[in-house]
């Protein structure tokens, strides 16, 4: 009996195949909508992770909370007394400045730094020419290594910045500075945050050419840890240092784990808030299920008479019309979880910085189940109304 409810439930979808498919689209879309923003969300957190990890896996960044009272800038004494761990500290001052390049004129960051930057932050990577070196930074050699946005916005497309001169201005005063390297951008996702309109300079040449920048203090400290060490030792290690030398509650220590484990809250909430969307998607299959089943109900009255009056049971009719609402959603739930492993093996592939492919498999079964369940919970009411028809009545329906 139930392989002919099978057979029969078939022809009944058959006979109907355009209204089958509208109502089969419904439950595909449904499907679809879930997986795939549940799982976008899981790509998107593994790359923007994996990159996070590789920009700063390793990465302490220490800063004043000048709200706080007593708070002060950090000093080279502070530093010193921190050199003894096995980390690398990153001497950096930053203000602002307008940048003169023929017509052009740019505000930009002017960041005073050590000549051994790029070995101590692993986001610097230079594009054109070269960082200013050792010799650079003793003799406070009057180089700058721009930023890719600032030599955007300072020099033509296609004109080479190298050797170009560049006067820098800071209220009345007035320095010249030869660019002498570009750095590359910061790519991925990373990129909208950490890509600025800056130039990098020998820290003794921003102390020379800047006034009012302050002489060996520094609002915040990037720490690099020896990749052989533990990074919540070194933390501690650093904290404690800094708790002898200043009260705890002024300065903060930020570190990558930190970050990341905030970014991981928020996409959990945002993959449930796209989840839901999903789920309304599915809902309004659910509800095409349940119109087609009524449809399919009042027009096979009287075949249902005709079988219950040769001996077919309510069960039997019950079932017939549960197989043909669940075929339904089983069939829109494998083409909708198909689609969507298509859909986001596409997007990683166009995306620069969705490196990794993801499909939770816990996230595809429940999609699949759920569409299932949506199947059994809108086709029970037409399933039961068609089983408590009267023979008698279903016969002589018109």
């Amino acid at each position: 009996m139930l392989w002919e409810n099978i057979r029969t439930a078939f022809s009944a979808l058959l006979e109907n195949r355009l209204r089958s498919l509208l109502t089969l689209l419904g439950v595909v879309i449904g499907v679809f909508a879930v997986t795939s923003t549940v799982s976008l969300g899981e790509i998107a957190t593994a790359g923007i992770t994996n990159e996070i990890q590789a920009f700063g896996a390793q990465t302490l960044f220490v800063q004043v909370l000048f709200d706080e009272p007593g708070a002060e800038r950090f000093t080279d004494e502070d530093i010193d007394a921190l050199s003894r761990l096995p980390i690398s500290i990153l001497k950096q001052q930053s203000t602002g400045v307008t940048a003169v390049y023929g017509d052009e004129r740019v505000s930009m960051g002017f960041t005073g730094t050590v000549w051994d930057a790029p070995e101590i932050d692993r986001s610097i990577e230079i594009a054109q020419g070269r960082y200013f070196s050792e010799d650079d930074a003793a003799r406070a050699a009057a180089v700058v290594v721009l930023s890719a946005d600032a030599a955007e916005e300072l020099f033509a497309e296609g004109e080479d910045p190298i050797g170009a001169d560049l006067l820098i201005e800071r209220g009345a005063t007035r320095a010249v500075y030869t660019v002498i390297g570009v750095k590359a951008p910061v790519g991925g996702a990373l990129g909208a945050f950490a890509n600025d309109v800056s130039g990098d300079v020998p820290l003794e040449a921003l102390y020379r050419d800047i006034p009012g920048v302050r002489k060996g203090e520094y609002d915040f400290l990037p720490i690099s840890i020896d990749l052989d060490r533990d990074a919540s030792v070194v933390e501690q290690q650093v904290r404690s240092i800094l708790d002898r030398r200043r009260p705890t509650e002024t300065y903060a220590i930020q570190t990558i784990e930190g970050a990341l484990s905030l970014f991981n809250t928020i996409t959990v909430i945002l993959q449930a808030l796209l989840g839901g969307i999903g789920a309304i998607s599915l809902l309004v299959g659910g509800i095409g299920i349940l119109n087609i089943m009524l449809v399919s109900v009042t027009e096979r009255t009287r075949e249902i008479g005709l079988r219950k009056a040769l001996g077919a049971t309510p069960r039997t009719i019950l079932q017939q019309f549960l197989i043909e609402a669940v075929f339904l959603t089983v069939l829109g739930g494998a083409v909708g979880v198909a689609l969507s492993i298509a859909a986001l093996w596409g997007i990683v592939q166009v995306v620069p910085f969705l490196e990794v492919f993801v499909v939770n498999p816990f996230v595809v079964a429940m999609a699949f189940l759920v569409s299932v369940a949506t199947g059994i919970i809108f086709g029970v009411w037409p399933a039961r109304r068609a089983a408590a028809l009267s023979p008698i009545e279903a016969l002589r329906y018109e």
